[in-house]
């Protein structure tokens, strides 16, 4: 499980390389751009600082693979139909962040706002799209 975890925190092979700005530029959501960055990288600071606890690797890796596969399946079908702002976000909000923070606060002190900060890192290391 920990190695599969460093896929999520290393860029997706096959993909540009264009980072969170661009991502979020290219899906036309230059509205999250200021608190994405800041968040993605409130993140990164986190698993760089606990990086050596197997506990916190293991509940990075179990958030990291649901808000991947969740945003893969709730999320890119709504962008892809073109469906409204408004309606994506809430979805986000319904589908990923509220249910996995209540799942994961019960074993890890955790915000809504860290588990938005994961999605953002997904999106930088080109594993989330927005277009």
């Amino acid at each position: 499980m920990l190695d599969e975890l460093q896929d999520f925190l290393t860029a997706r092979p096959g993909r540009q390389i264009i980072g969170l700005d661009a991502k979020l530029i290219e899906g036309d959501r230059l509205d999250l751009l200021e608190d994405a960055t800041y968040l993605e990288n409130k993140f990164a600071r986190r698993v760089s600082r606990n990086q050596l606890s197997d506990k916190e690797q293991i509940v990075y890796f179990h958030c990291l693979s649901k808000i991947n596969s969740y945003f893969k399946s709730y999320i890119q079908p709504l962008i892809k139909q073109g469906d409204d702002i408004s309606v994506i976000d809430c979805a986000i909000q319904e589908k990923i962040i509220t249910p996995l923070y209540e799942e994961i606060l019960t074993v890890q002190p955790m915000t809504m706002e860290m588990v938005m900060g994961m999605l953002y890192f997904l999106t930088g290391k080109c594993h989330l799209r927005w277009k």
